[in-house]
C-alpha cells in the first residue's frame, strides 16, 4: 500500500481498537518550524506512528526518532515488511512496531507495543503549536504585550519558559485536539463506513 493508503487503513484500525473518535487524529503533524512531520498521531494519548511504506527508506528514521522523542508520549514504527530487520535494532526498545499489511483489508501485526515515553523537552514540545494557538494561550495568562509582533520562534520558546512541563503537554493536546476537531482536518482521514473492524494479528 501506498503511503496515503497507509494512513487511511491505520486511522481504522486504531479507531476499531481504541476508544478514538476519527476527529483525535492529524496527519504530518509539523514539529520545529516544520523540519519534522509526524505522519499520524493520535491525540488523546499524544500517540505518534510513523510510516515507512515500500517505497520508503529507513535513511531518516534515526533522526525523525530522535526529534520525535522530545515531544511524542508514544511512538510506534508502521513499517513495511520488508524494513522491519533493518529497522528493529535502529528503534530504542520503548519503541513500538506494527508491520503493514498487503492490503487495507488484511490487519496489522503488531511485533510489540510502545512503552510511555519520558524524554519530553518543553521548547521542542511547544514548537507543535501555530502562532495564534501559541498566542491565545499567552493571553489567557495575560502577557501578549510585546509578543504579537515577535518571530512565532521566540512566542514558542515563551511558552516553554513559562509553563511547568506537565501543564504544557495538556495545554499543547488540548490545541492539538481543537485543531483536529476542524472538519476539513477531521474528514479527511474519517475512516470509510463500510470497512469492518478487526484486530491486529500477532507475528
Amino acid at each position: 500500500m501506498r503511503e496515503a493508503e497507509i494512513k487511511q487503513a491505520l486511522t481504522q484500525h486504531l479507531t476499531c481498537t481504541t476508544s478514538a473518535a476519527p476527529s483525535q487524529f492529524l496527519e504530518e503533524l509539523e514539529l520545529n518550524g516544520g523540519q519534522i512531520r509526524a505522519d499520524l498521531v493520535h491525540l488523546q494519548d499524544m500517540h505518534c506512528y510513523e510510516i515507512k511504506s515500500d517505497a520508503d527508506t529507513l535513511k531518516r528514521l534515526i533522526g525523525q526518532g530522535s526529534r520525535y522523542a522530545l515531544v511524542f508520549d508514544h511512538i510506534t514504527l508502521v513499517t513495511a515488511e520488508r524494513h522491519l530487520k533493518k529497522a528493529i535494532p535502529m528503534l530504542p526498545t520503548w519503541w513500538g512496531i506494527m508491520v503493514v499489511p498487503d492490503s487495507a483489508e488484511m490487519a496489522f501485526k503488531q511485533v510489540r507495543k510502545a512503552k510511555p515515553n519520558k524524554r519530553h523537552e518543553p521548547g521542542t514540545l511547544a514548537t507543535l503549536l501555530k502562532r495564534d494557538e501559541a498566542l491565545h494561550l499567552l493571553e489567557e495568562r495575560g502577557i501578549t504585550r510585546g509578543f504579537k509582533s515577535k518571530s512565532l520562534y521566540v512566542i514558542q520558546a515563551k511558552i516553554a519558559e513559562l509553563l511547568p512541563l506537565d501543564e504544557l503537554k495538556v495545554q499543547v493536546r488540548n490545541y492539538l485536539m481543537a485543531r483536529a476537531a476542524i472538519p476539513t482536518r477531521a474528514t479527511s482521514i474519517a475512516p470509510s463506513a463500510h470497512t469492518q473492524c478487526g484486530d491486529s494479528s500477532p507475528l
